[in-house]
C-alpha cells in the first residue's frame, strides 16, 4: 500500500459551491463553515493555492461571506455541471497550477464534491477529502458519499490534520499563526 502524504509544493485546494442558498440547507452548516474558514486561512499562511467553484450563481448566490473572506482574491469559476471538470475555465486554471495532490471541500458531498472527486481520481490525482469541510442536507448523504469516495481511492481527513501535516513540525515559520487559527 502506498502512503499518501500532503506536501506543500504539490497541494492545491478545490472549494466546491460554498454558496448562500446551498449552505442554508446543509446539515451542521455552522461547524462546516467554521472548519472551512480555519482551513483556508491556514492554507493561505502557507501559500497553498485555492480554486473555487460556484454552481449557477444567479440562483444559488455567492460564496458565503466567512468563506469568501478567508479565500480572498482566489479565482471563482461559474459552473452548471455537477463536477467542476465540466467547466473548461476551471480545468484550465486548475491544471495551470501544476499540483497533483488535491484537497476537496464543499457542497453537496454526495453530488458536486463526489463527482469532482471521481473526475480527479480518474485523472490520476491524489485526493484528500476534508470531511469536516464538506456538507450535505443530511448526515446520511454526507457519510455515504465519504465512504464511496474513500472506496474509490480518496483519503478522508480533517482540517487540523491537513494543516499540521503540511506544517511538518513546530519549526515551520507558520507554526504560531496556524496554532492561533486552530485554537
Amino acid at each position: 500500500m502506498t502512503v499518501k502524504r500532503l506536501k506543500r509544493e504539490d497541494t492545491i485546494i478545490v472549494a466546491v459551491d460554498f454558496q448562500e442558498k446551498l449552505m442554508q440547507a446543509m446539515y451542521e452548516t455552522e461547524a462546516v463553515t467554521d472548519s472551512m474558514t480555519r482551513l483556508t486561512k491556514g492554507l493561505k499562511e502557507m501559500g497553498i493555492p485555492v480554486v473555487v467553484t460556484q454552481q449557477y450563481t444567479k440562483g444559488l448566490g455567492m460564496t458565503i461571506p466567512p468563506v469568501a473572506e478567508a479565500i480572498g482574491d482566489s479565482a471563482y469559476f461559474e459552473k452548471t455541471s455537477f463536477s467542476a471538470f465540466g467547466c473548461p475555465e476551471f480545468v484550465e486554471a486548475f491544471e495551470a497550477a501544476g499540483r497533483r495532490t488535491v484537497l476537496v471541500t464543499g457542497t453537496e458531498t454526495h453530488i458536486c464534491v463526489e463527482q469532482t472527486t471521481k473526475d480527479l481520481l480518474e485523472r490520476g490525482y491524489t485526493v484528500f477529502i476534508v470531511a469536516d469541510c464538506v456538507a450535505s442536507r443530511t448526515a446520511a448523504n454526507r457519510d455515504l458519499a465519504l465512504r464511496r469516495m474513500e472506496n474509490a481511492g480518496a483519503v478522508i481527513t480533517n482540517y487540523e490534520s491537513v494543516l499540521y501535516e503540511l506544517l511538518g513540525g513546530s519549526y515551520a515559520p507558520e507554526f504560531k499563526a496556524i496554532s492561533k487559527i486552530v485554537k
